[in-house]
């Protein structure tokens, strides 16, 4: 793969016949950003690079996988990746590519393009991150494609599609003040479905509380196939979103999605007998990562919990390997498997 000028704005995917695929369609390969200079501030950066070490190996066991490595850390990155794994030198600043890469959406006869979603640094709550906010833009020139820009601020992370039309998003995150100030739901919307071939939107309310996101929805639940998701909530009566939780699984449960179905809605528990690293330790199962003929799933040692969502992914992803892998370093740092990879779009023909 060589580095390419990036094409001409893509004003209107969805016109051009571009959609974005669901996350359990095939991959030409996933990518994954190498911890930069805004990760090494970190309580235990060292342990963070040999988890994402550890994510890109797991990765390559099912795909390619394609590490964006900043210039100043390639030596650590290529003794820590071996020479099998791909790196992509441009700057990067921290992990969390799902949210600062780009979306990869396919088309018609092989074409690909990409989306970009202005990242602001998750509403301006944190300094720094110059170089993750033009990373999208980069990785799309690299791959070649045009770039469409969303008329809205958001995250990767913050939607989760079925690749026949559906997009689930949380109004907490969408329609937060701090990244769509006067931005009517309605903007929204339209600038989802033009930009992802998305023709129904599913509104959750999400979590106003969550301190970095603002309740991503790929902290509640995934699609696992067309007409069919997985949530997770709290099976502990005293977790503060216990309620909150089965409320917005139940919203879930009562949409109709593109095509007009009831979502089938199976359900995951989160672990419970956690000593979190950080007030933001991300303990959720279903921040995953769906691969070709795989899933990558966190496991936190709760044996019973960890043993019994692994369980769950093995029912609903038949014919997937599931395979479980400690992340707490990742978590620490307030996501998981799903929010520091980005998966590329196998082109169709």
């Amino acid at each position: 793969m060589t580095p390419s000028s990036v094409l001409p704005p893509l004003a209107a995917p969805a016109a051009a016949g571009f959609r974005m695929p669901g996350e359990f369609e095939p991959h030409a390969a996933t990518w994954l950003a190498w911890p930069g200079a805004t990760t090494r501030s970190w309580a235990d950066p060292d342990a963070v690079t040999r988890v994402v070490a550890a994510l890109a190996h797991a990765i390559q066991r099912f795909e390619p996988v394609r590490v964006v490595v900043d210039p100043a850390f390639d030596a650590e990155a290529a003794r820590l990746l071996g020479p099998t794994v791909e790196r992509v030198s441009m700057p990067v600043d921290d992990i969390w590519i799902r949210d600062t890469g780009p979306t990869i959406l396919t088309g018609r006869h092989g074409a690909r393009a990409a989306a970009a979603w202005n990242f602001n640094v998750w509403g301006g709550k944190f300094p720094g991150h110059a170089a993750d906010r033009t990373l999208a833009a980069r990785i799309a020139a690299h791959l070649g494609m045009s770039l469409h820009t969303a008329p809205f601020v958001t995250e990767g992370g913050a939607l989760h599609v079925d690749g026949e039309g559906t997009v689930v998003v949380t109004e907490s995150a969408l329609l937060a003040a701090n990244r769509n100030a006067g931005v009517s739901r309605e903007t929204v919307e339209a600038g989802l479905k033009a930009g992802l071939g998305a023709t129904k939107v599913i509104w959750l309310p999400g979590e106003r509380h969550d301190s970095i996101t603002d309740g991503h929805v790929d902290g509640l639940m995934t699609f696992t196939r067309p007409g069919a998701a997985l949530f997770e909530v709290s099976d502990d009566p005293s977790h503060p979103l216990y309620r909150v939780l089965r409320e917005q699984r139940r919203a879930l449960e009562l949409a109709t999605d593109a095509r007009g179905r009831r979502l089938t809605v199976g359900v995951l528990s989160r672990p419970r007998n956690l000593a979190p690293a950080s007030k933001d330790f991300c303990g959720i199962y279903v921040n995953c990562l769906i691969l070709n003929g795989a899933v990558l799933i966190p496991e936190f040692g709760d044996r019973i919990a960890d043993d019994a969502a692994s369980e769950v992914f093995r029912r609903v992803f038949p014919g997937r390997t599931v395979v479980g892998l400690r992340i707490d370093a990742i978590a620490a740092g307030g996501g998981g498997i799903h929010c520091v990879s980005q998966q590329e779009p196998l082109a169709m023909a």
